[in-house]
């Protein structure tokens, strides 16, 4: 018998809590504010730059749900792919996503056409897409410790819970811990 939904909020709240404590804010901020600032000197103007993030948007949305469906498939299987797997099939997943990424983008500008205000757009999406790079780093690390052989003791327990369970509780936490590693980041305008 597996763990409840609750259970496996807990546990998985412990573990990322772990992977994450050595993590320091500063650095976190140092990091997302290097990617931000690269992607403004990259482009010409405002324009250029809030299409940019919403490529990034998109690609990092798609990338996520495609480390959710690589962790589906681990505990649907009930198996341990090394490392190195895992890596390829993110590598795979990137070159599919950036194949469909013109097809996708629509959705996403859909979601910010409506903010009239550019300087409250631009903000926005910078808003939307530093957390999801962290969250991202956040599911990688966890996927690659679940595999790890010296934790597949540790984490017996949850191959025998609801996939969906542990899948929803990843995403939520995830998103969840990035916000705290990401809490008092100034982005400048």
């Amino acid at each position: 018998m597996g763990l409840t939904k609750e259970e496996v909020t807990k546990v998985l709240s412990v573990i990322l809590h772990q992977l994450t404590d050595s993590w320091r804010k500063e650095k976190i901020h140092s990091d997302v504010m290097e990617i931000i600032m690269n992607m403004r000197i990259k482009t010409e103007n405002e324009q250029e730059y809030m299409d940019l993030l919403l490529t990034n948007i998109a690609f990092a949305v798609e990338s996520s749900r495609a480390l959710q469906q690589i962790m589906e498939l681990i505990l649907k299987q009930k198996t341990f792919p090394p490392a190195q797997a895992i890596e390829t099939m993110m590598k795979d997943a990137h070159t599919r996503i950036n194949e469909q990424l013109g097809n996708i983008i629509g959705t996403y500008h859909t979601h910010f056409e409506g903010i009239e205000d550019v300087k409250e757009r631009k903000r926005r999406l910078e808003l939307t897409y530093c957390p999801i790079i962290i969250a991202n780093r956040i599911k990688t690390d966890f996927i690659l410790g679940f595999v790890h052989e010296n934790n597949r003791e540790t984490i017996k327990e949850l191959l025998d819970t609801e996939p969906a369970y542990i899948l929803e509780s990843l995403h939520h936490l995830s998103g969840l811990y990035a916000s705290m590693l990401l809490e008092g980041m100034e982005l400048e305008y």
